[in-house]
């Protein structure tokens, strides 16, 4: 199996995940005083995400493209994350800054490891 497919395929029970997260799980974590998990899991979830999508669509081999790709991500986040400084009914929140690079950092250990157990096969 090709590493684009294990991408695909991780990002597919991730955005499945995230639904139910959204959906159901969210609202008991809240329910139950979890509030920093229930509060910043979105933001972890996105960085995820975004970091499997962009193996999927980009599919780099070069290690340095990678880190910089998912921090390019990341840092979109954070960016994110001090805008809503300045918007009507948004908060900003330290530990979903947190979330998203602990979400960055835990993909880029997951590639790292998918890339170096399947060798890319040879042109």
């Amino acid at each position: 199996m090709s590493r684009r497919i294990i991408y695909i395929i991780i990002l597919i029970l991730v955005l499945a995940f995230t639904l139910y997260e959204e959906l159901h799980l969210r609202k008991y974590l809240f329910a139950h005083h979890s509030y920093f998990l229930a509060g910043s899991l979105p933001n972890f979830l996105a960085a995820v995400i975004m970091s499997f999508a962009y193996m999927a669509v980009k599919n780099p081999l070069q290690n340095n493209l990678i880190i910089r790709g998912i921090t390019g991500l990341v840092c979109g986040l954070i960016l994110y994350e001090f805008v809503q400084l300045m918007m009507p009914h948004m908060v900003f929140d330290v530990n979903d800054i947190l979330a998203s690079i602990l979400g960055g950092l835990l993909s880029y250990i997951l590639i790292y490891f998918i890339n170096q157990s399947i060798p890319q096969p040879a042109n």
